[in-house]
């Protein structure tokens, strides 16, 4: 299996559960993609970080997705936005009273998908 993994500006559209990573460190992009590489299932996982700038571009990406996960950690009050989403879970040093499920990191979200989908 394979995964997609996405940033500005390209797009995918296929039917791969589609999620919108927000702020990820590189260390965590690095362990996504071996955990997407020894996953079952597919996945395109969109990568943001506030440094690139395209706000545009990030809005497409967190339309087409079915979860978003934001790191909280120096999050740029323009993002904090995406806190609002009912789909959107995250993690980090701030604590939000918002829609948004709060995880503990990054792999909390696709650990909580894995199981639920096995029950």
């Amino acid at each position: 299996m394979y995964s997609n993994f996405i940033t500005p500006p390209d797009f995918v559209e296929d039917q791969f559960h589609t999620v919108t990573v927000v702020n990820a460190t590189d260390q965590e992009v690095e362990l996504l993609g071996r955990m997407c590489k020894g996953s079952d299932d597919q996945f395109n996982i969109y990568l943001y970080k506030a440094a690139m700038n395209d706000l545009p571009w990030l809005k497409k990406a967190v339309d087409l997705s079915d979860a978003v996960i934001v790191n909280t950690d120096g999050l740029d009050s323009v993002l904090e936005d995406l806190l609002v989403l009912d789909k959107t879970h995250y993690y980090g040093q701030r604590d939000f009273l918002v829609k948004a499920q709060q995880v503990q990191n990054v792999f909390q979200y696709f650990a909580v998908r894995y199981h639920e989908q096995n029950k």
